[in-house]
C-alpha cells in the first residue's frame, strides 16, 4: 500500500470520526488503534473493494471500546441513519427489490404494508380480506425474503447487528 492510499485512508477515518462526533483529543488515539488493528487483521478482509466499510467498522468498534474503558457510553449523534450506516440502507434497497420477486398476493401486501406504510388492518379492510389472511401472507412473505437473504446474500454485521456490507442475491442482479 503506497503513501497516497494511506493518506486517503487516514483522511477517511478522520472524516468518519468527525461525522460520529468523536472528541478531537480522543480521535488521534483511536486512529492509531485503528491502523494497528487493521494491520493486525488485514487477512480477514475478503475484498479490497470493501476496505473502507471494513475500516469504518473497526473505527466504530474502537470508539465504543475507548468510551467503555473510560466508563462512559458513546451514542451516535442524531443523524440520518443513511449517513453512518450505509450497509443497512443498501440492504433495505435489496429487500424492496426482493419484494418484487414474491408471488402476486404476497408482493401486493408487502408493498402496501412495508413500502407504503399501510397497516395490516387497513389493508384487510381495503381488500375485503380477513385480518388473519393478511397476517399470514405477510408472515410467509417475510420468511421467503429472510430465507433468500440468508441463503443468497453475503452479510457482514457489526457486533450490534447493523449491516456493514452485503452482496445482493442473484435473484435481483
Amino acid at each position: 500500500m503506497n503513501d497516497s492510499w494511506q493518506l486517503k485512508l487516514y483522511n477517511d477515518i478522520e472524516l468518519y470520526l468527525r461525522k460520529i462526533k468523536v472528541d478531537a483529543e480522543i480521535a488521534q488515539d483511536i486512529r492509531q488503534d485503528v491502523f494497528l488493528k487493521a494491520h493486525q487483521y488485514i487477512d480477514t478482509l475478503k475484498s479490497e473493494e470493501k476496505l473502507l466499510s471494513w475500516l469504518r467498522v473497526i473505527v466504530y468498534n474502537a470508539v465504543i471500546d475507548h468510551y467503555r474503558k473510560k466508563g462512559k457510553n458513546f451514542q451516535l449523534p442524531d443523524q440520518n441513519e443513511e449517513e453512518y450506516n450505509e450497509g443497512n440502507v443498501y440492504l433495505l434497497k435489496c429487500i424492496s427489490l426482493l419484494i418484487k420477486t414474491l408471488p402476486d398476493e404476497q408482493k401486493e401486501v408487502m408493498e402496501a404494508i412495508e413500502l407504503n406504510g399501510i397497516s395490516q388492518t387497513q389493508f384487510a379492510k381495503m381488500h375485503n380480506l380477513p385480518l388473519s389472511t393478511v397476517k399470514s401472507r405477510v408472515q410467509r412473505a417475510k420468511k421467503k425474503i429472510n430465507d433468500t437473504v440468508k441463503n443468497s446474500c453475503f452479510l457482514r454485521l457489526d457486533r450490534y447487528g447493523n449491516v456493514t456490507d452485503y452482496v445482493p442475491p442473484k435473484e435481483i442482479m
